[in-house]
């Protein structure tokens, strides 16, 4: 957990200067978690590919980061995103461009379940 009295939800990247997620219950983002079931023709690894190119050019307002994470036999594929808050993924979702990327994954997904949550606690393993 941060103990600095910044919370923030992403730190930089030495060289490249994006942003990772930092788990940090006191930064008040929203978390949107979606789980997608890869349609069989499609591979995981490939949808990854097309989700991160796709939504780097749609999704900047409100959005902090999104961690994708595809199961081992490259069916399922899990996207973790925070946000700045729940207009800003409102905000998201009436964008045409957005709807557009969400149309294109329901394409490629067989489904997908977005639901929110809010980051209540993070524990980090105890040092051995």
């Amino acid at each position: 957990m941060s103990t600095s009295q910044e919370s923030p939800a992403a730190h930089e990247v030495p060289d490249t200067g994006m942003r990772l997620t930092t788990l940090d219950p006191g930064a008040g983002y929203v978390t949107l978690i979606n789980t997608y079931v890869v349609a069989p023709n499609v591979p995981g690894s490939c949808w990854i590919s097309r989700a991160f190119d796709t939504r780097n050019l749609t999704v900047r307002t409100g959005f902090v980061s999104a961690n994708l994470h595809v199961n081992f036999e490259r069916t399922r594929v899990v996207n973790y995103a925070q946000w700045k808050s729940h207009e800003a993924v409102a905000a998201a979702r009436e964008n045409p461009k957005v709807a557009a990327l969400m149309r294109q994954q329901l394409q490629i997904a067989q489904s997908f379940a977005p639901i929110q949550y809010e980051l209540r606690n993070s524990v980090a393993a105890a040092s051995s």
